[in-house]
């Protein structure tokens, strides 16, 4: 017989239909929360590892520029240096001058009272004050050695080991600032950064010595702003023919002196002064016999002096059994009449000039195209598993031995050197990319286009 269900039956038979309902709800709610927390932690890590490669790539950009600012600031080195050698060889020149010229003066050759008479008496007085310093002009070619040994040993070496060098040097620097955004955790954690694209292979060059290039160029310039480093010439005549014969030629006092740079880029400085006594004969007519008064030259080891020095290489010392005009025309092509130089002067100052050691102009760098900025492409991977795993900084966690782990993320950046004046110039002219203007400033550069991920890395 059928007994009627009464309700309490009827609910217990209810209970746990909806447990077995939310269950599976549940799971997967859960799941979707793990994802959406795991798609989190992978953005936020995509972030961190975002900020942290532009502050390497702007960091190695900066790098950089550090460089080439140092290189242009050692080419305006080189050319302070190579004015003071100028400098240097001038007053070299100019005490060897005054050495021979208080010899002559000692042997009253020529005499004082003449010339006096025949110029003036502040000639006389210049004669008569004439006096040697040794000491200073040991002190002069010390001096001229320790420029050329930093120019060439300190500026020129520094100037290629940081070209060579700035790779290593970028790359250091960039792992130095990746390490230190993720500091404190294991080196397998660390970040690894890798150039997609880098412009420095052939954007600078160096550039052998030159005349008209470079720093050549630039010292030739700048050695025409010091009036002590002209030519240093001068010439009197006296006031009363010497004789009937010759009414057109006087005596003369000849200054002459200069300072050069050669063909080979060495510096070298002469000084003479020649006093030129009007002759006649029937054989050479009128012309001119040189006394030499004064002579001194400076020269780098292997300097030769300009083409328009007249000189003889193995000049006579002294003419007491040798005609002078019969000596010139045999020997030289020398003018005796119509002359204006001071070539026994010049024979004895380049014959007994004192030699300094150089190596002439050093070599400079400069850049290929400064239109362009010196840019490059930075790609830094890390593995997922290697976020930090201190809950207090914030840092997404992955399960020991999960496949997050096996996973990496990596970003793009990019960053570029280029130069520009950091103010204005008056008419807004734009200024010529150069290694002799420190202007090179850092920036990070547009980035490239996104790249697909690679099998094993994250979204």
């Amino acid at each position: 017989m059928n007994r009627p269900v009464s309700g309490c039956m009827r609910q217990a038979g209810q209970r746990g239909q909806v447990l077995a309902l939310g269950l599976p709800l549940l799971g997967v709610l859960a799941a979707v929360l793990v994802v959406l927390h795991g798609l989190g932690r992978t953005v936020e890590a995509r972030a961190r590892l975002t900020h942290a490669a532009d502050a390497a790539a702007y960091s190695g950009a900066l790098a950089q520029a550090r460089q080439l600012n140092f290189l242009a600031y050692a080419n305006r080195a080189q050319i302070a240096h190579q004015i003071a050698m100028a400098h240097l060889v001038t007053l070299g020149a100019s005490l060897a001058f005054a050495d021979t010229l208080a010899g002559q003066r000692r042997r009253n050759n020529p005499p004082g009272h003449l010339l006096a008479s025949l110029f003036g008496r502040d000639v006389g007085q210049a004669y008569r004050a004439a006096r040697a310093d040794l000491p200073a002009q040991r002190d002069l070619a010390r001096l001229y050695a320790e420029h050329e040994r930093v120019a060439h040993a300190v500026l020129a070496a520094g100037s290629a080991a940081a070209v060579a060098g700035l790779p290593a040097e970028r790359e250091r620097l960039m792992r130095a600032v990746l390490r230190d955004n993720y500091a404190g955790e294991a080196a397998a954690s660390q970040p690894v950064p890798r150039l997609l694209h880098d412009g420095w292979p052939g954007y600078v060059r160096r550039r052998t010595a030159t005349r008209g290039v470079g720093v050549w160029s630039a010292v030739e310039q700048a050695a025409q702003r010091y009036g002590f480093l002209d030519r240093r010439d001068g010439t009197r005549h006296s006031a009363v023919p010497p004789n009937a014969q010759c009414p057109a030629s006087p005596h003369a006092l000849r200054r002459r002196g200069s300072t050069w740079l050669d063909a080979q880029g060495h510096w070298g400085a002469l000084d003479t002064q020649s006093f030129h006594s009007s002759r006649w004969n029937r054989w050479a007519g009128c012309y001119y016999r040189e006394y030499s008064m004064g002579w001194g030259a400076v020269l780098e080891t292997d300097a030769k002096p300009p083409a328009e020095v007249e000189y003889a290489k193995d000049p006579p010392s002294d003419f007491t059994t040798l005609d002078f005009w019969r000596w010139v025309k045999q020997s030289t092509s020398w003018s005796l009449g119509a002359g204006v130089a001071t070539p026994l002067a010049n024979s004895y100052a380049l014959a007994q000039g004192r030699r300094w050691p150089g190596q002439g102009v050093p070599d400079d760098y400069e850049v290929v195209n400064g239109a362009l900025p010196l840019r490059f492409v930075l790609a830094v991977r890390q593995h997922l598993g290697a976020m930090a795993r201190t809950p207090a900084r914030g840092q997404p966690v992955a399960p020991e031995g999960s496949r997050g782990e096996r996973r990496t993320i990596t970003v793009t950046t990019a960053a570029e050197t280029y130069f520009a004046r950091p103010s204005g110039r008056a008419g807004d002219h734009d200024e010529l990319a150069t290694l002799f203007r420190p202007y090179w400033q850092a920036r990070l550069s547009a980035e490239p286009a996104p790249r697909a991920p690679q099998s094993g890395e994250a979204p």
